[in-house]
């Protein structure tokens, strides 16, 4: 019996174009198994790219773009995509702990957003695209002031191009057009035991934040070089000490000072969960005094951390002085 031609060529494409393990149809919408492929990806390529020597750090707050078709569908999916995408999270953690001395979490909670968009930095968002930005920590909220407009953020992030999740640079202004609704954003604190099982999801339309709004620690400074002082929240477990430059002004774990006398960065401070306390590390060369005791300095994939207690006084250089309250 003779073969149709469009066997033929069937055979050949078969040959020519590999099978897609993309979790989606070959055309069509999103799937919900595809978003969370995606998430997955982009949490996986976080914790080989922002981990540092011992210490294994992970990308924690998300935002992913879909299609207002795809997002008002999905919609009602979403809190279950969230709680798969945990589960996968903390499995992969426990795997990776396996080569790492500690857990160094930047956050007391996860957070994904998902927003609605047909454009996200100069590309087109199909019914087809998931688009998916990890951060560390979240973003500070974007003013209007002309200087704050044309900040850049360092994320991670799926070049169309190549189809590879990497680190690359986002203009903030691509984010002003989105909406992260309320029902569309989730926020879950962190199990420092890698629990899998019982994870609790709802959105912020129905349940807030569970983070307490008054912070973690309170830091007011003074600058002797401006004669200004300023007051400074501390809401996520770790934050950097660094001199207020453009490249720094899109972290909202920054704790950016504007003084020719403060490095960047100069120190970090942290909030050890195994042992319940603070603690502070320094990457100046300049002098960093806690109290009366002055600081070894830290390089940068290898942190000395130092005990810091409540209402203890940190100076930086001999010129900024930092008091530090926990809350």
């Amino acid at each position: 019996m003779k073969k149709k031609s469009g066997d033929f060529f069937a055979a050949l494409k078969s040959m020519i174009l590999p099978e897609s393990n993309d979790q989606r149809a070959t055309t069509g919408p999103v799937t919900n198994n595809y978003i969370l492929k995606e998430l997955l990806d982009c949490f996986d390529n976080s914790c080989k790219r922002e981990s540092v020597g011992k210490s294994l750090l992970f990308n924690m707050h998300y935002l992913v773009i879909l299609h207002p078709e795809v997002y008002e569908e999905r919609l009602p999916s979403l809190p279950i995509i969230v709680k798969e995408a945990l589960k996968a999270f903390y499995n992969k953690l426990k795997t990776y702990k396996r080569n790492y001395d500690e857990l160094s979490p930047v956050s007391f909670h996860w957070q994904f957003r998902f927003a609605p968009g047909t454009d996200f930095n100069q590309e087109k968002i199909t019914v087809e695209d998931v688009r998916v930005i990890g951060m560390l920590t979240g973003l500070k909220p974007m003013g209007n002031s002309g200087s704050e407009r044309h900040n850049t953020a360092k994320v991670t992030m799926k070049s169309k191009a190549t189809n590879v999740f990497d680190k690359m640079d986002i203009n903030l202004d691509v984010l002003r057009h989105l909406h992260f609704a309320e029902n569309g954003t989730f926020t879950v604190k962190f199990n420092p035991e890698l629990n899998v099982t019982n994870v609790a999801v709802t959105n912020n339309a129905t349940q807030r934040t569970v983070r307490n709004d008054n912070g973690l620690a309170r830091i007011e400074y003074y600058t002797a070089d401006t004669s200004k002082d300023a007051v400074y929240i501390m809401k996520d477990t770790e934050i950097v000490i660094a001199r207020k430059e453009p490249e720094n002004l899109g972290y909202s774990n920054y704790l950016l000072i504007e003084s020719g006398f403060v490095s960047n960065p100069h120190a970090r401070i942290r909030w050890n969960e195994a042992q319940q306390s603070f603690q502070i590390a320094s990457f100046s060369n300049n002098e960093t005094r806690v109290n009366e005791t002055v600081i070894a300095k830290s390089e940068a994939g290898s942190p000395r951390w130092f005990d810091l207690r409540d209402k203890s006084q940190v100076l930086l250089n001999g010129m900024v002085t930092l008091t530090f309250k926990q809350l």
